[in-house]
């Protein structure tokens, strides 16, 4: 099943294709954003959005985008094979683990499809580092049907660094990739990848 990103009126982006409003604020009216990403393109980029950070206390935590802003970040299946999609459940599939900065010690679930990382709102919320903005500062999102995790920015004002590298665009990550996003450097593990997948089970098994 394709993933369906849809923006609320108060800016926080989800998946249309699993809830009928946003799950943050169950705000309606929900402006559709469009756009593909193609994980083996070279020229794929995320188009603008707004830093949440940004709109003012009347504007709610997020600014609603232009109707012709188009939003293209991971558009990957969500699915995880089996009896789990069934059941609408989603396993973890890796994990982010903080090496330093405030949130030092601190490990992070990895889900299937998107994962949106913030300092306070998101699946990913590293707690007490100020140069992560609020929300949807970056994402990392993992495609079953490829066995591979990408990272990229989303609407952070502050860069994000994979191995020490500026990432503008999508990249993929794999097993003990260092990935910086303000003053928190994170070490990547995966659970899922050749050796094992939810829907095949453990390689040697």
């Amino acid at each position: 099943m394709k993933t369906n990103m849809t923006m609320c009126a108060n800016g926080h982006y989800y998946n249309a294709a699993k809830h009928s409003s946003c799950p943050l604020c169950a705000g309606e009216g929900a402006s559709r954003i469009s756009g593909t990403y193609n994980p083996g393109g070279n020229n794929a980029a995320f188009s603008p959005t707004i830093d949440p950070d940004m709109a003012s206390p009347s504007e709610g935590c997020g600014k609603t985008a232009p109707a012709d802003v188009s939003y293209s970040p991971f558009d990957v299946p969500t699915s995880v094979g089996g009896d789990m999609a069934d059941e609408g459940l989603n396993p973890v599939v890796g994990w982010l683990v903080c090496f330093e900065g405030p949130a030092k010690g601190s490990d992070y679930s990895i889900r299937a499809g998107y994962n949106y990382i913030g300092r306070e709102v998101g699946d990913i919320a590293i707690k007490g580092d100020q140069q992560i903005s609020r929300q949807n500062h970056a994402m990392i999102a993992y495609d079953e049907s490829e066995t591979a995790f990408y990272v990229g920015p989303s609407a952070g004002r502050n860069l994000i660094k994979v191995n020490g590298k500026t990432v503008l665009n999508p990249v993929e990550i794999k097993n003990y990739d260092v990935i910086s996003i303000g003053a928190t450097r994170l070490v990547f593990v995966a659970l899922c990848g050749e050796k094992f997948s939810w829907s095949e089970g453990i390689e040697n098994d």
